[in-house]
């Protein structure tokens, strides 16, 4: 969930007490009441892995592929409670993602994207996503994935190192990379996003670069690339806190961060986000909706969505989603909801403009929030005047390249100047 004020956490069960009884049904929060917005993006989460990554905070289950038909029956059941309280979905994007969404037999993973494209209205959908293992990307669901309207995949690389790929529990042979990416052309989808990982212990500038190199081999039209974040409930944290191995150095990291850039560049991508490359015309439009401040819907175990300044978050227990959606009253299990102050929502807002290259249009934020970001921000421009970070024109703000590698600073300044 992103930064925002501190949502309500509800309970999701109850103490037996010494009399046998009933066990109570949970008790969730509804749906909230913002019909007649328009929901732009659509996430749906599948939680399945075949191991779990250490260094991954996503809600997903290693194997548990036996409880795939109650799933994707619950998840149904939340599909027809969403579209009754919100009306038929119109969204531009799709992102199918995980755990691993490819894992699913074709059979069920047809079922799958059968299921959502009945239920919502497609005629705007320009981006449809799936994230996949190279290890479970085969012709058969690669068919089943493009007859179904899938245009577009994101494969979890992370390294094409397998030290690297072992330390962080990665379970996929890098050679299988290149042999998914051309089962997508094969069957006509070559909009293809490639995930990289910066920052593993035991890596170095050669063998970040050799990722680069082979991920480019691929001739992707989008790299996504991120540094490790030691999450604080992950076994790669655990490990790291117990000593187990070393973490790169900060200059270091720097160092491979803006290596990123320079091979990228030279290679025809721009970097359009902090984290995110392209090919002219290929920015993940699904990620541009939560970058741009436009509603969305999510569905499955641990999906967070956000419709009208009000975010909601499902329990991240597919036992306890289960429970909920086949309960006699099924419920939507939200766990976590909150209708956020305007400013902090306008805060909110700034920083994720700010990540991307085009920066915070000054109109259109002003439309969206009511606010003058220019009055608001007047502190942050004296405060960084002179340093060549902030370039701040008639119509927008935008960091400078230099400012990259510090936003996090920035951007903290520009959330606190919004209270």
């Amino acid at each position: 969930m992103p930064m925002g004020s501190a949502p309500i956490h509800l309970p999701v069960g109850a103490t037996p007490s010494a009399t046998p009884s009933p066990a109570p049904q949970p008790h969730y929060a509804p749906l909230p009441d913002v019909r007649g917005s328009a929901v732009r993006a659509l996430y749906v989460h599948v939680p399945f892995c075949t191991t779990k990554c250490h260094y991954c905070d996503f809600y997903s289950l290693a194997g548990h592929l036996n409880q795939a038909a109650d799933y994707w029956a619950a998840l149904e059941r939340e599909i027809a409670l969403n579209t009754s309280q919100f009306g038929t979905v119109t969204p531009d994007t799709i992102f199918i993602g995980g755990g691993t969404p490819t894992l699913l037999e074709p059979e069920a993973l047809g079922g799958l994207l059968e299921t959502i494209n009945s239920v919502i209205d497609t005629r705007r959908v320009t981006e449809f996503t799936i994230e996949a293992n190279p290890n479970t990307f085969d012709l058969a669901r690669a068919r089943v994935a493009a007859s179904h309207g899938i245009n577009r995949i994101s494969f979890g690389a992370q390294s094409f190192n397998r030290a690297e790929l072992q330390t962080l529990q990665r379970d996929h042979d890098p050679d299988n990379v290149p042999r998914a990416v051309e089962t997508a052309r094969t069957v006509g989808i070559d909009n293809i996003n490639i995930d990289l990982i910066f920052g593993i212990p035991g890596q170095t500038m050669a063998t970040w670069d050799h990722s680069l190199r082979c991920a480019l081999a691929c001739q992707p039209q989008h790299l996504s690339c991120y540094s490790l974040i030691y999450e604080s409930n992950t076994p790669m944290t655990a490990r790291m806190k117990k000593g187990e191995f070393a973490t790169i150095d900060e200059t270091r990291e720097l160092e491979m961060f803006n290596h990123v850039y320079d091979v990228l560049r030279a290679a025809g991508f721009e970097r359009y986000e902090v984290s995110n490359y392209a090919h002219p015309g290929r920015r993940c439009r699904h990620n541009m909706h939560y970058w741009t401040g436009a509603d969305y819907l999510a569905w499955g175990p641990s999906a967070a969505a956000h419709v009208a300044g009000h975010r909601w978050k499902n329990v991240p227990s597919l036992a306890r989603y289960l429970d909920a959606l086949a309960a006699a009253n099924p419920q939507v299990p939200i766990i976590e909801i909150e209708h956020l102050p305007p400013a902090r929502r306008a805060g909110e807002l700034a920083t994720l403009y700010l990540r991307l290259v085009d920066g915070l249009p000054y109109g259109q934020f002003q439309t969206q929030t009511g606010l003058d970001a220019r009055q608001v921000l007047t502190n942050v421009l004296k405060k960084y005047e002179g340093m060549g970070f902030l370039e701040s024109t008639t119509d927008r703000l935008a960091l400078t390249e230099p400012a990259v590698a510090v936003s996090n600073t920035i951007l903290a300044d520009v959330l606190a100047a919004f209270g």
